[in-house]
């Protein structure tokens, strides 16, 4: 690529040369020419390697070298080759100069830098130096016929030197320009795709479609054909998801040691052949799996995208890395959003049984408490945060008699206020019908008969006769009511038999006893007696006693009430765990 005015300089060359003009003259005009040539080659439009491409064929022409080339510096300190001619096969593409190079010609005799040279087959390095620091080195090799380089025209390699320093320093910066543009505009466009498929993944709550999507995209954007989503599942590694392959293979569950091995090492997107050694690494390998992505929310590993070779063989950038792990990420907070939406469904079904139930309970309570001469009576049922099985009931009878229960049937919510429907049904049906014990027995019976092995009542039964003050009671399998005595007599009514619903022949015994004046009959529920402090200890048989002693002459409302009272002191503020249900009957 020669100007009109280096033409004229060369024409002018070949006429002083004719004209008998000694040779150490016409070789100085000869490299002034060379010079300037080069100087406009290095200011020209082209593109940046075609530019050190002419440059190089300018100073090979001109000191008649068979081989040459230009080292451009990297950022990591390297010297990597981006023009070269006549070097032999087998030369490496960077080669190690150390960031300390002379402001002189190199040749052979420097023994700091003979490997490098004798590595790129070249007999000479000219350093190019910008403000002192190194950007580049041009290297030659050995002349036509064997001849050395002169100590003229190794000078003149240091005046190509200073010549071409600044145009290649800007070329240089051209191309790292164009190379950032580059990437700009790959970053702009995944930031386009991202926030499209951000948009799409928010709008669903379908895991089977967010998976699908995210597959689609990252096998478009890395251009692709196959990929695989394993999810971590009961601490397995399970196929979630499978594009471009039959999953048979892929889809047998990973062992638990097998996904720990894996995401242990998984911090970051990964080459496959990077995988520890083992049936994970096999598979993967033998399904055309090349790059496996992080599926973690924070420190918790989740699972792993893999992605299969391309077909161009072009291995993926730090940009397709980067790409693939923000698109995990959004996929990641796009099933968790799945799951919490998931548990806050099943948490308004929850909520909604709870009330199902504690409407069911609620209404199974009596509204209102007889009037029995010689006698008072009062319940009351604390709710707490979960609906209990907790039961009572005063049920009037033939004859003035009257009926006292207590219940607690295992479980909570839905299924627990059902079975509490049946005893109290049962209950309000055969009161009164048969002694104590014969309707125990009835109940437990059909209990058994009517309900699952794992379900049970605990149920404590009385009859006043308000006449004869007698109370006829059994207990099947409930915490033993307290008696309480005016003037200290304490005792419990525990006659009785097992829960009911678990043995199908069981039997109850019954008992009786005759109430003083003033005596206090407490029934409780466990929520009384478990009631747990902040030091978890529970309120137990003696808080009852000792809040029923400080009652021990105070009506049944007002010593239902002391007893209340005492529970929530004792939980403080940690609260109940279970509903407080107690019935109290008084002699007056």
């Amino acid at each position: 690529m020669e100007t009109p005015v280096v033409f004229q300089y060369q024409q002018s060359l070949h006429e002083f040369r004719a004209g008998g003009v000694p040779d150490a003259l016409l070789k100085r005009m000869s490299e002034l020419i060379s010079l300037l040539d080069l100087t406009t080659t290095l200011s020209s439009g082209l593109a940046g390697g075609e530019i050190l491409d002419a440059a190089l064929l300018i100073v090979m022409g001109e000191l008649q070298a068979r081989r040459g080339c230009f080292l451009v510096r990297e950022q990591a300190g390297a010297y990597r080759l981006r023009a070269a001619r006549g070097l032999p096969p087998g030369v490496p593409p960077s080669v190690e100069l150390g960031t300390l190079l002379p402001r002189v010609v190199i040749t052979r005799e420097s023994a700091a830098h003979v490997q490098a040279l004798e590595s790129l087959g070249l007999d000479v390095l000219c350093p190019i130096l910008k403000s002192g620091r190194p950007i580049a080195v041009l290297g030659l090799g050995g002349r036509a016929e064997g001849r050395p380089y002169a100590r003229g025209e190794l000078a003149f390699l240091e005046s190509v030197a200073a010549c071409s320093a600044t145009p290649i320093e800007n070329g240089l910066i051209y191309d790292e320009l164009k190379r950032l543009n580059q990437r700009l505009s790959v970053k702009v466009f995944q930031l386009h795709n991202l926030f499209d498929v951000s948009r799409e993944l928010t709008s669903t709550f379908d895991e089977e479609a967010i998976q699908s999507l995210v597959a689609t995209t990252l096998m478009g954007h890395l251009m692709v054909s196959r990929c695989a989503l394993y999810r971590l599942q009961d601490g397995r590694l399970a196929l979630a998801h499978v594009r471009g392959l039959g999953g048979e293979e892929l889809a047998r569950p990973v062992s638990d040691e097998g996904a720990r091995s894996v995401l242990a090492v998984l911090q970051a997107p990964m080459a496959v052949s990077d995988l520890p050694e083992g049936p994970v690494r096999d598979r993967l390998a033998a399904a055309g799996m090349a790059l496996l992505v992080p599926l973690a929310a924070g420190s918790r590993a989740l699972g792993f995208i893999a992605v299969g070779a391309r077909a161009s063989g072009v291995p993926f950038t730090e940009e397709d890395r980067e790409f693939a792990q923000t698109l995990a990420r959004q996929a990641v907070a796009a099933l968790e959003s799945v799951r919490l939406h998931r548990l806050s469904v099943e948490q308004q079904r929850r909520d909604r049984e709870m009330q199902i139930a504690r409407e069911i309970q609620q209404s199974l309570f009596p509204q209102s408490f007889p009037s029995v001469p010689g006698f008072e009576v009062f319940a009351k049922s604390v709710p707490c945060h979960e609906v209990g099985g907790d039961h009572y009931d005063v049920i009037p009878l033939p004859g003035g008699r009257l009926a006292v229960a207590i219940a607690d049937v295992s479980g909570k919510g839905a299924p627990a206020s059902i079975l509490m429907a049946s005893v109290h049904a049962s209950l309000r049906a055969l009161a009164g019908t048969a002694p104590p014990a014969g309707l125990m027995q009835r109940i437990n019976r059909f209990l058994f008969e009517n309900t699952q092995s794992n379900r049970y009542a605990t149920v404590f039964y009385g009859e006043l006769d308000p006449a004869s003050r007698r109370l006829s009671y059994v207990n099947g399998g409930h915490i033993p009511p307290y008696r309480m005595g005016l003037h200290g007599g304490e005792d419990r009514l525990s006659a009785g038999g097992p829960a009911l619903g678990v043995i199908e022949e069981a039997v109850y015994d019954e008992s009786s006893i005759v109430l003083e004046k003033g005596d206090l009959v407490v029934m409780v529920t466990d929520g009384v007696t478990e009631a747990a402090s902040p030091e978890d200890r529970e309120f137990g048989d003696e808080g009852v006693i000792e809040a029923l002693r400080r009652g021990r002459g105070d009506g049944a409302e007002s010593a239902l009430h002391g007893l209340v009272q005492a529970v929530h002191a004792w939980t403080g503020p940690v609260g109940c765990s279970d509903d407080l249900t107690a019935l109290v009957l008084r002699a007056l």
